[in-house]
């Protein structure tokens, strides 16, 4: 009983803005206020979430440790960030995306 209470508790808008506010989360509970969302980038993806409906797929980093794939600037994220502004060297960025999933697998 008391799990069920935590779940439903976690499905409201109240508990998707404290982890919003948190940053390194998106919600797809349609009866979030937006401006729970700390930036502007975060806060226009999260609506892009909500309207998609149900065409939503997940990738990778959902199933990764946080330290991997789901904390602003770092691990997965960040490493990718810096890909995309400087994509010259592909195989290095395998290499420490490979090293940081090892570290947060291991963590």
């Amino acid at each position: 009983e008391a799990g069920m209470a935590l779940v439903e508790y976690l499905a409201t808008p109240e508990a998707a803005a404290v982890w919003a506010e948190a940053g390194g989360f998106l919600s797809p509970n349609k009866n979030l206020d937006p401006a729970s969302y700390g930036d502007d980038v975060t806060r226009a993806t999260a609506e892009s979430l909500v309207g998609a409906g149900n065409s939503v797929r997940f990738d990778m980093s959902d199933q990764a440790p946080a330290a991997f794939g789901g904390t602003k600037g770092t691990g997965e994220w960040k490493i990718l960030q810096d890909f995309l502004r400087d994509p010259s060297d592909p195989k290095a960025t395998a290499a420490e995306l490979e090293a940081a999933a090892a570290k947060a697998y291991k963590g």
